[in-house]
Parts: structure tokens; C-alpha cells; sequence
């Protein structure tokens, strides 16, 4: 195996980076994305990094042309920016995500390519350059090919995230580009063991079930609709689990299509305020992988996955996309939460604010959304689902 990492300097001034453009489009292609998982699983615990999937396909799309490019921008909702200026504005976000104390949050990325296949200059330039990607060369039809790529997502993960791929790998695999992302932090403000009681926990089905509920009370970011109850609770590191507790009468899936429809994340997140109350959440522990060929497909990513997809920028030869598909896991306790994903591209040839009441209580005792997201740049990180916390162990 052929080693080529590093890191390619230009002299030529960059365009200014646009890291608040590229949040807000994160930001909506994140619930699109969360919403067709969703909807495919609607009682399953569910937990993806859409800011995962994000860089791995603008590392892919910084190779693709006419449709198929359209195709990906309209998707990712970039479209608004310059090839240049997109990765630039990733290259920024990406540093300022990475440079925290307090809390653990790494981001990598990394190429694999077929020996004797010849990427084109500017595409691997452009891949370390914005996104500090490693490049490798690779035998896909040797079986230790996929050792090699499971064992970079198992080290960058923390070991939490294995088995990325599998051999044998698809028919005419030339290329795989894969982004892994692992975070651990701890609460400002930790739960006390002590507190953590089994409760009931109702399901859906209209069964209940017992299961550890963690307890707090105190000084909260906090927010009560006629839809939801909403609570951030902050990591050390100037990142936050935001909660979201759909009324009896409605459900995760259809808090999504609420955020797709008119109430903005942007509505949701103006009403905040900050309240004294208490709060009751379930210690969970879940693993997930999902292929999100038909969620980006459905999203209008189509050219990509066929006989029409056009990446010259890769390399001279036909390339499409044969899948891209994501395993991640998390795990929240009384200390904090550790959470990682990993997203894998194989590339083959041819609401308004209501007032807070004086005190809430606030118990995540049934289907409820939650977030992962830095409370400096506002990017999402993790999105999940929890339908059963007995079966997130």
C-alpha cells in the first residue's frame, strides 16, 4: 500500500470563508435528511451524523459536472456558493469545530483509491487542502482492503464505529471516500447517580416499559409550545444536547415535517428563554448504519447513482456513486454523552414563542427528537430518535 498523506499549499489567495451560508444549508439538508430516515423507520430508534454525510459528499461533488452536480448543490442546499467558496467555508468550519478544549471533537476524512487508477491532481489537492483528507492507494480486490479502511474508522472513532465496509466490494470500485466524526463530552452540570430511578417509558404501541430515568433540577435553556417542550442541556466545550419532547398527540416523525413545513429551525431556536424547572431523561446506549442511496434519491440526488453521473473531476474514466451509507453510535449517561459516526461514499467506474411558565417540568417519558450541536457556529453535528430506550441498550 502506497502512502500519499499530506497537505498541498497554493499560493493564490482564497476566496473569504462563508461559514454562516454553510451552516444554514447543513443545517436544512440535515432535516430533509433526518425526515426521509424517519419516515422509513417510524418506530425505530434512529441516530445519524447528517454533518458526516454533508462533508462526505462535497468532498465527492468537488469532482462533479453539469447535472450531476446541480443535482448534489440542490440536495446539499449549496448551490448559493462557489465551488470555492464551499470549500473554504468548510475548511473554516471544520477548524473551528476541531479547536475546542474541554471536550473531545474530531473530525477526519479519508481517500482510497485503486492502485493503478489515476485521480486528477486538483481533486486530491482540493481534498487535502479544504479538508485535510489522507489519500491511500488500495487493491479492492484483496481482502485486506477493507481491513485497512475499517481499521482507519476504528481508530478514528475511538473504537466505537467498526466494520465500515465489507469485502468483497462492489463490482469496479475505484474510489471510496469516507468522513469520520467522534465526540465526547461531559455535562456542565452532571446528573447524580443517585437520582437515576427506574420509570415507566411508553412506547408508541401504547405499551410502557421501565427503564433508568436520570433527574435533574435547576436554571435551563427552555422552551414550552402547544407542540413541544424543549430543553438544551450544555456539554463543557460550548457544545449542547438539545431535547425535544413531542405533546401526547403527536411524535418525532411528525415534529420533523413541522420543521420542514414553515416553522423554521431558525423559529425554533429564537425561543429559548431561560427557566428554573426539573428535568427526567433516560440513560440509552444505541448503534446504528443505514445506506442512504433511496433518502438522497428521494431528495433529488438521482444523476449520481446512474449511468448519467458525471465526476470528470475525479479522474478521465466513467465514475458514479454505488452507495453511501453511514454506521454511528451513542451513548448518554449521567456524566455526558460519547457519540461517533463514520460515512462512506464508494465511487465505482461506469414555532412561535410561547412564555415559559414559571417553573416546568419536563420528563422525556415517550418518543422524543434530540440534537448534538455547537452553540458557537450553530452546526448540527448528531441528530436521533429515541422510540425505546430498553431497546437503545
Amino acid at each position: 500500500m502506497t502512502l500519499l498523506f499530506g497537505l498541498v499549499f497554493a499560493a493564490d489567495s482564497e476566496p473569504p470563508a462563508q461559514p454562516d451560508q454553510l451552516v444554514a444549508a447543513n443545517t436544512d439538508f440535515a432535516f430533509d435528511l433526518m425526515s426521509q430516515v424517519a419516515s422509513a423507520k417510524p418506530d425505530g430508534n434512529i441516530f445519524i451524523s447528517p454533518y458526516s454525510v454533508s462533508c462526505a459528499l462535497q468532498m465527492t461533488a468537488a469532482g462533479a459536472r453539469g447535472e450531476t452536480r446541480t443535482e448534489m448543490e440542490e440536495v446539499l442546499k449549496t448551490g448559493s456558493l462557489s465551488m470555492d467558496a464551499l470549500n473554504v467555508a468548510f475548511k473554516d468550519l471544520n477548524q473551528k469545530l476541531g479547536g475546542r478544549q474541554d471536550v473531545t471533537l474530531n473530525l477526519a476524512n479519508g481517500l482510497w483509491c485503486q492502485q493503478g487508477f489515476k485521480l486528477k491532481r486538483d481533486f486530491v489537492d482540493t481534498s487535502q487542502r479544504y479538508f485535510n483528507a489522507g489519500v491511500a492507494n488500495v487493491d479492492f480486490e484483496n481482502p485486506h482492503s477493507a481491513d485497512v479502511i475499517n481499521d482507519w474508522a476504528d481508530k478514528q472513532t475511538q473504537g466505537k464505529v467498526k466494520g465500515v465496509v465489507s469485502y468483497p466490494f462492489p463490482p469496479l470500485t475505484r474510489l471510496i471516500l469516507a468522513n469520520a466524526i467522534y465526540f465526547k463530552g461531559k455535562w456542565v452540570e452532571p446528573f447524580k447517580r443517585s437520582a437515576t430511578r427506574r420509570r415507566p417509558f411508553y412506547l408508541a404501541s401504547g405499551q410502557s416499559i421501565r427503564t433508568p430515568m436520570m433527574a435533574q433540577e435547576g436554571s435551563y435553556i427552555y422552551q414550552e409550545t402547544a407542540d413541544f417542550q424543549a430543553i438544551k442541556l450544555p456539554y463543557k466545550g460550548d457544545l449542547q444536547m438539545e431535547l425535544y419532547l413531542p405533546q401526547t398527540n403527536s411524535n418525532p416523525v411528525k415534529f420533523l415535517s413541522a420543521c420542514l413545513q414553515g416553522q423554521t429551525w431558525q423559529k425554533i431556536q429564537s425561543g429559548f428563554g431561560r427557566s428554573e424547572g426539573e428535568i427526567m431523561m433516560p440513560k440509552f446506549k444505541l448503534e446504528f448504519s443505514v445506506l442512504l442511496n433511496d433518502p438522497l434519491k428521494a431528495l433529488g440526488m438521482k444523476d449520481a447513482f446512474g449511468a448519467a453521473a458525471d465526476f470528470p473531476g475525479i479522474a478521465d474514466a466513467p465514475l458514479n456513486i454505488s452507495e453511501v451509507k453511514q454506521k454511528s453510535y451513542v451513548a448518554v449517561d449521567e456524566q455526558g454523552t460519547e457519540a461517533a459516526a463514520v460515512t462512506v461514499v464508494g465511487v465505482t467506474a461506469s414555532a412561535v414563542r410561547m412564555p415559559p411558565p414559571n417553573r416546568f417540568t419536563m420528563i422525556l417519558d415517550r418518543p422524543f427528537f434530540f440534537v448534538i450541536s455547537d452553540s458557537n457556529t450553530g452546526s448540527i453535528l448528531f441528530m436521533g430518535i429515541v422510540n425505546d430506550p430498553a431497546g437503545a441498550e
